[in-house]
């Protein structure tokens, strides 16, 4: 299946191509039951919980690279209007591709 994964607690993003997924566990569902999509765009503050962003990037990471999955040319993007949380996520994300999947 091709989608584009949209994490984040409150937004919509620009266009309907996405789907939503408003918390870790809705995300890791998606991953799980749908495979790894083509795009997933990130917020890092997900709502009253601990639970953020960067949570699930980490547990993506460890996804991946536990089930050794290929790389399909996903790619990510970072929406969070917190700026360090939004950088914590984009670093991690970057030296992941960059070390593990290409």
């Amino acid at each position: 299946m091709t989608y584009k994964l949209f994490l984040d607690d409150e937004r919509f993003p620009a266009d309907n191509t996405w789907i939503i997924a408003r918390n870790f566990s809705d995300a890791r569902w998606y991953i799980e039951n749908c495979g790894i999509p083509e795009v997933i765009s990130f917020d890092h503050d997900l709502g009253p919980s601990r639970i953020t962003g960067m949570d699930f990037a980490k547990w993506f990471c460890a996804f991946v690279m536990d089930n050794d999955i290929p790389y399909n040319g996903m790619q990510y993007t970072v929406h969070s209007m917190n700026p360090v949380g939004a950088a914590n996520i984009d670093g991690y994300m970057s030296n992941f591709l960059k070390d593990y999947w290409q």
